[in-house]
């Protein structure tokens, strides 16, 4: 029992025995009259009632309440009852409660009040309480609400039922059906709660909530297990929202949604302006874009850390474990997906992300284009551009492969630019050629490739390359794929200084220090174009060729080699020779005012062919293989026609050698007739001799001495004994 409870009752007790006393004093022993009528009192049970009063409240020595009333009504079992009671507590960090209600009831030893009717708590920093009934106790320094009750502070209110308010520790807690919701200075709703349950701890200035949250902010809807948010110090604020299981956010103003087991969600001082999410457990999220259409997400396994610009857009993005970023279809771009182990985007305010890199693990896959096939890259890094949820540029470093249906690419970076759809293989400049792109059954080995992924256009520089057999399900005729003066069932290289293929046509040209090589048989120049759909093979420039032919290895030079497959012809030629104007020998007569004279250009190397059918030299030299095998079936040289076979020495202005008889048909012209050759060896007994043979055609073969003059037979004695001609050069 309070000190003021029981100074209050011996009051009564006193009062009662002085009234006995003075009354049986004033009667004496005169003649007693009849009893007054009975005081009827409000409860025929009570013992003592009294009107309006008031007592202290004492903990120890320490005053920390008082209690008013209107009415006080005292039972002989020592309960009493208040009514129009107000209860003030004073704590000692100077804050006040003061507690109402119509009715106040007390049991024997007073220590829980239950309170009904408009009952009221109202602390002097303006929180405010309210509900029907009930309980408080002095000891506990609890007030439990079985009902429902009701709060406000400033901007915040809530409602729910089973509540208990602890006033030592300035907590309330709201055990079922919880609702809170905060407005703005102007009395609009910005934020409605609702949970199982939720506790407002004022001191620590936190509102948990517990048990299917559902938070609506604006648009934005959030729901989740349990949530903690944390509010500003008059806790009218929510600076900080906690979100644990299950969590998931949509229609924010920065984010279209946002999952995960977790999310901590940072606001600014005001609560206006969300600035920083924590994502930790399968987290996933997906920015806000113009439309309803697909965005671009972003998920990570283990978390995700965002940051936001004022006016919402997405500046940071930090990922970490099997991080995955989707990319919706763009105006020049089908989207994709890449993956990775680690994400880290940066962006700027107003665009959102426009940098991320992607690290360990990654891969990229994009849909097919058009009738295209799908494609897909792997790295160990990955640098994007990005611009309108879509990359705009992607660089790709370390141990990257490139994989098309019929495209195979890698290198240690490789860009990839997909509005342009193209892509660059880059590697060191120091090291032998790293980038190598496998298509048409060719394989390109070079030090920089570029790929155009729409047109298979290639351009590579530093480059080897290995020519395949093409199979007959590729692309293209089912024909020859490779040069038809090769082996086909065997790979050939080709290497140069560039090359520049295109798929479509299957022709790849290459450019500077060319040469193509398969077992015995070369061919170099200073270009080389190779035809993969009509098996034609050129080179230019210097060219020089070693055949390995089934009749036997023939080398040639000239200044261009073209193989023609459709006539199985290997042609060595020189270009004509053109009058030049410009710089020249100046004559006598140019020096002194004259016109200066042009020198003419000096004449090209001429062609020239060795093997078994000889030496020969002429300004066009053609070989015609056999069909299907690769021997020659004969050799036709034209204008200015020098063969040396043999003992033998022919010119003329133009040559057949039919190689299955071996037989050699030379002709010329009327300025210039045939001639041949023979030449005997010096013996012992007698000198070097040479016998000449002319006419306008010349017959004959590279084993008998037998010439035919033009359809006549003619033999060695029968031709003109001449002095022999000295070596000659080309």
């Amino acid at each position: 029992m309070t000190t003021w409870q029981k100074r209050t009752r011996l009051g009564f007790a006193i009062f009662g025995i002085a009234v006995a006393v003075v009354v049986w004093r004033s009667i004496g022993t005169r003649q007693v009259k009849p009893p007054a009528p009975a005081v009827v009192r409000s409860d025929p049970k009570a013992l003592v009632e009294t009107g309006e009063g008031s007592g202290l409240q004492f903990r120890g020595a320490l005053r920390d309440g008082e209690m008013r009333w209107q009415k006080y009504v005292s039972y002989p079992d020592g309960s009493g009852k208040w009514l129009k009671v107000q209860i003030t507590v004073q704590k000692s960090d100077g804050k006040t409660y003061v507690v109402t209600a119509d009715e106040a009831q007390a049991g024997e030893h007073q220590k829980e009040k239950h309170l009904s009717g408009h009952v009221s708590l109202k602390a002097s920093d303006g929180f405010e309480m309210t509900t029907d009934s009930a309980t408080q106790s002095d000891d506990e320094g609890l007030i439990r609400v079985p009902g429902v009750v009701a709060f406000k502070k400033g901007r915040m209110s809530g409602r729910g039922t089973n509540g208990i308010f602890d006033q030592n520790n300035d907590v309330l807690t709201i055990n079922e059906n919880a609702a809170v919701t905060v407005v703005d200075e102007e009395g609009h709703p910005t934020t409605d709660f609702t949970a199982g349950s939720a506790v407002l701890d004022r001191t620590q200035h936190m509102l948990t909530l517990d048990k299917q949250v559902h938070v609506v902010r604006g648009p934005q809807i959030t729901d989740t297990d349990h949530s903690t948010a944390r509010l500003s110090q008059n806790n009218e604020v929510i600076t900080y929202l906690e979100l644990r299981g299950r969590a998931r956010v949509t229609g924010a103003s920065a984010v279209r949604s946002m999952s995960a087991r977790d999310i901590d969600m940072d606001y600014s001082e005001d609560g206006r302006t969300l600035e920083r999410v924590t994502m930790k457990g399968q987290a996933e999220i997906t920015p806000t874009t113009q439309g309803e259409g697909p965005a671009r997400s972003i998920a990570a396994e283990e978390s995700l850390d965002l940051l936001f610009a004022p006016d919402g857009s997405v500046v940071s993005v930090t990922g970490r474990k099997n991080t995955r970023l989707d990319l919706p279809p763009a105006k020049d771009s089908p989207g994709g997906r890449v993956t990775a182990q680690a994400i880290d985007a940066s962006g700027q305010e107003g665009r959102g992300l426009t940098e991320a890199r992607f690290t360990d693990d990654v891969e990229y896959h994009e849909p097919a284009r058009g009738n295209g096939s799908p494609r897909s890259v792997r790295a160990r890094t990955l640098a994007a551009s990005l611009a309108d949820d879509a990359i705009s540029e992607a660089v790709f470093k370390d141990r990257v492969v490139f994989e098309e249906k019929d495209l195979n690419a890698s290198a240690p970076e490789v860009r990839y630019q997909p509005s342009k759809n193209a892509i660059e293989l880059i590697g060191p400049d120091t090291a032998a050629p790293a980038s190598h792109v496998a298509i048409d059954q060719i394989e390109i080995d070079a030090r920089r490739i570029n790929v155009a992924l729409d047109t298979r256009k290639i351009h590579a520089t530093q480059v080897k390359t290995t020519l395949r057999p093409k199979s007959t399900s590729s692309r293209g005729s089912a024909g020859q794929s490779m040069p038809g003066l090769l082996k086909q069932g065997d790979a050939a290289n080709v290497n140069g200084d560039s090359l520049d293929y295109t798929s479509a046509t299957g022709v790849a040209t290459y450019a500077g220090n060319a040469r193509l090589f398969q077992g015995a048989t070369s061919i170099s120049g200073s270009a080389i174009t190779v035809d993969r759909e009509k098996g034609d093979l050129s080179a230019t420039g210097s060219a020089r060729s070693t055949l390995d032919l089934d009749s036997g290895r023939t080398t040639g030079s000239a200044e261009e080699i073209r193989y023609v497959d459709s006539t199985r012809t290997v042609t060595y030629s020189v270009p004509p020779v053109a009058p030049t104007r410009g710089r020249g020998v100046v004559s006598p007569s140019a020096a002194s005012g004259g016109r200066a004279n042009a020198a003419p250009a000096p004449a090209p190397a001429r062609a020239q062919v060795k093997g078994p059918q000889g030496d020969l030299r002429a300004d066009r030299i053609e070989i015609v293989l056999a069909q299907p095998d690769n021997r020659m079936d004969r050799l036709e040289a034209f204008k200015g026609v020098r063969l040396d076979v043999g003992t033998k020495t022919a010119t003329g202005d133009r040559l057949t050698y039919h190689a299955d008889s071996d037989r050699y048909v030379m002709s010329g012209t009327g300025a210039m007739p045939v001639s041949v050759v023979v030449t005997t060896a010096a013996t012992a007994t007698s000198a070097q001799s040479c016998r000449e043979t002319t006419g306008r055609t010349l017959t004959f073969s590279k084993a008998t001495d037998t010439i035919g003059v033009d359809g006549n037979a003619q033999t060695r004695t029968e031709a003109q004994s001449i002095q022999c001609p000295g070596p000659t050069s080309r």
